[in-house]
């Protein structure tokens, strides 16, 4: 897991909420009215509601494409939540999580975590993805 992997979280958060909405506005139910009379005397003339989806082979294949790109991403941001959740040092944990999964700038983080300087927080991710090779 590197740098570009991690910081791809946040997107890949926005692009499941994006897939999930086309995929929504595939589905959507088609609602009409039509004429028709009782079935018994009198027989009076009434207005029926009826409703279906309408699913062509086309449409099929655009949703089965992108529920497998929303699975695709969701697995991506599980692998960088479990790499997270497997740093062993809680304040390194922090820090990744504050700058990978939340998205805060390097001198927010450094501030939470009671430096002045931003190179603090930003030098304890290099140097944890240096140890293990990851950079």
């Amino acid at each position: 897991m590197d740098k570009r992997e991690l910081s791809q979280y946040r997107y890949l958060k926005k692009e499941i909420r994006m897939l999930e909405s086309r995929i929504k506005q595939l589905s959507v139910k088609s609602v009409d009215r039509v004429q028709a009379s009782n079935a018994e005397f009198p027989y009076q003339e009434i207005h029926v509601k009826i409703e279906g989806v309408k699913d062509t082979l086309a449409t099929q294949a655009l949703k089965s494409m992108l529920h497998e790109r929303r699975m695709r991403c969701l697995k991506m941001t599980v692998e960088i939540e479990r790499f997270i959740a497997s740093i062993e040092d809680s304040r390194i944990r922090m820090v990744f999580e504050r700058r990978y999964i939340s998205g805060w700038s390097w001198q927010k983080i450094a501030r939470s975590m009671g430096s002045a300087d931003e190179s603090y927080a930003r030098k304890l991710v290099d140097r944890y993805l240096e140890k293990r090779g990851l950079q």
